[in-house]
C-alpha cells in the first residue's frame, strides 16, 4: 500500500510540474516555411493597412481613435450616410415606445448598412485578410488576387459599407505571423492568449480570468491592448478602452442593420457564435440570417452553423451583444477556420482548411450579407418597451 501511494504521489507531482513549465513555443523554428505558404492576396499586417488605406479614393477613411499603444485605428466608410432622423439614443427611445425615434430607416432612399471588424482578437486574422480585399472591391471591382466581384461591387452601388479591418494594432503588433496557419496548438495559444508570469499559458476561457490581465501577464499574447484588455470583455458601461468605445459608438453612430465581427475559432467550421441576451426582434433576424446561408448557399454544402442565438442563463455579455444593445440591430461573432496542424480524436468535427478555402469561407459569406440585408425576410416584429 505504501509503494503504491508512493507512486501515486509521484504521478501527480509530476503532472503538477508539467503543468506549472514555461511554454517554448516552435513556431520561432517554423517562421521561415509558414511564410512560404503565404497567398500575395492575404496581407494582414499594420503596414499592409496603412498602405491600403492610402489607396482609397471611393472610400472615406477616418482614424477613429488611438490604441492603448498609440497606433490608429482607422474605419473606412463606401456609401451615402443615411438621415435616420435620431432624435433620441435606443434606450430612450424604446422607453417612448418605438424605436424609430433612435433611428428611422423608412425613408425611399434609405440604403441598408452593413458593419464589419476584423482583429478585435488580433491573431485571428482570417476576417481582416477578407476585408483587406474588400476595400480592394469596393475601389476597383477585383480582389488582391484580380478576380472580379461583380455582385458585391454592384450592392456598393445600393448599400452602405463601415470596415474596420484591425479593431486592436496593439495585438496585431504583437503577432509576428499573417495567420496562425500550420501552427501547433501550443503556439496558436501561446500567441494568441499569452503566458501568465511564470510563463505558463493562460489558456482559453482562462485567460478571461483576469481583467485587464497585463500585471498578470508575462507575455500578453495577441487577445489584447497594450493595456491588457481584451474588447469583447470591456466594462462597455463604465470605462471602455478606446478601441472598444470606437466600436460602440459606430454601432450607435450609423444604426448599421448587421455588424460581424471577424474571429478564428481553432479548427472548427465556419459558425457563428451563440449571442445572448438579445431583444426578440434581432433573434428572429438573426436566426433568420442563419437559415438564409444554409439555403441560399447548399448546392455548395456551405453554412454556418453555431448556436447563433445562445439564450441560456450563463451566456457572456459581450461586445458583440453590446453592440446590438446600441443599434438596435443584428450583431454576431463569425468564427473563422485557422488552419491549425492541430486534431483532436475527441473532436471529430475538427477540420484544417487551407487559405483559398478560408477566403472563399468569408467573401461567400459577405455575398451573402449584402443579399440578406438588401432583401431582408418580412419578419413580425413587436415594439419592445424598456423602462
Amino acid at each position: 500500500m505504501k509503494t503504491k501511494m508512493f507512486f501515486l504521489l509521484l504521478l501527480a507531482a509530476c503532472i503538477t510540474v508539467q503543468a506549472q513549465t514555461p511554454v517554448k513555443p516552435t513556431y520561432v523554428n517554423m517562421i521561415d516555411e509558414i511564410m512560404k505558404g503565404v497567398p500575395a492576396y492575404w496581407r494582414t499586417t499594420l503596414n499592409d493597412l496603412e498602405r491600403g488605406v492610402g489607396y482609397i479614393r471611393k472610400g472615406t477613411v477616418e482614424r477613429v481613435c488611438l490604441s492603448a499603444g498609440g497606433r490608429p485605428v482607422y474605419r473606412i466608410f463606401y456609401g451615402k450616410p443615411n438621415d435616420v432622423k435620431n432624435t433620441a439614443n435606443l434606450s430612450s427611445s424604446m422607453g417612448a415606445g418605438n424605436a424609430r425615434f433612435y433611428a428611422d430607416k423608412s425613408a425611399p432612399d434609405y440604403r441598408p448598412t452593413l458593419f464589419l471588424v476584423g482583429a478585435v482578437h488580433a491573431g485571428e486574422l482570417e476576417g481582416t485578410a477578407a476585408l483587406m480585399n474588400l476595400l480592394a472591391i469596393l475601389e476597383t471591382g477585383n480582389d488582391l488576387s484580380g478576380k472580379s466581384y461583380p455582385f458585391i461591387t454592384a450592392c456598393a452601388e445600393k448599400m452602405n459599407f463601415i470596415i474596420i479591418p484591425i479593431a486592436n494594432p496593439d495585438g496585431r503588433a504583437r503577432m509576428p505571423l499573417p495567420s496562425m496557419m500550420d501552427l501547433d496548438f501550443e503556439s496558436f495559444r501561446y500567441l494568441g492568449q499569452g503566458t501568465w508570469k511564470d510563463g505558463t499559458l493562460t489558456g482559453y476561457p482562462s485567460c478571461k480570468q483576469v481583467t485587464p490581465i497585463k500585471d498578470a501577464s508575462d507575455f500578453l499574447g495577441s487577445y489584447f491592448n497594450d493595456d491588457g484588455v481584451n474588447m469583447m470583455h470591456d466594462y462597455f458601461f463604465t470605462n471602455p478602452c478606446a478601441e472598444t468605445k470606437a466600436v460602440l459608438q459606430t454601432a450607435e453612430t450609423f444604426a448599421p442593420d448587421f455588424t460581424v465581427l471577424f474571429h478564428g475559432g481553432s479548427n472548427n467550421k465556419p459558425h457563428m457564435a451563440g449571442s445572448g441576451y438579445l431583444f426578440q426582434s434581432t433573434k428572429a433576424k438573426i436566426n433568420a440570417f442563419q437559415q438564409f446561408i444554409a439555403d441560399e448557399y447548399k448546392d455548395i454544402d456551405f453554412s454556418l452553423g453555431g448556436e447563433g442565438v445562445n439564450d441560456r442563463s450563463n451566456v457572456s455579455f459581450n461586445l458583440t451583444t453590446a453592440i446590438s444593445h446600441v443599434c438596435g440591430e443584428p450583431a454576431i461573432t463569425f468564427e473563422s477556420n485557422q488552419g491549425l496542424n492541430y486534431f483532436d480524436e475527441k473532436q471529430p468535427w475538427l477540420v484544417k482548411y487551407t487559405y483559398d478555402e478560408i477566403y472563399q469561407h468569408h467573401m461567400i459569406s459577405l455575398e451573402g450579407l449584402c443579399k440578406f440585408v438588401l432583401n431582408p425576410p418580412q419578419l413580425v416584429e413587436q415594439n419592445e418597451r424598456r423602462r
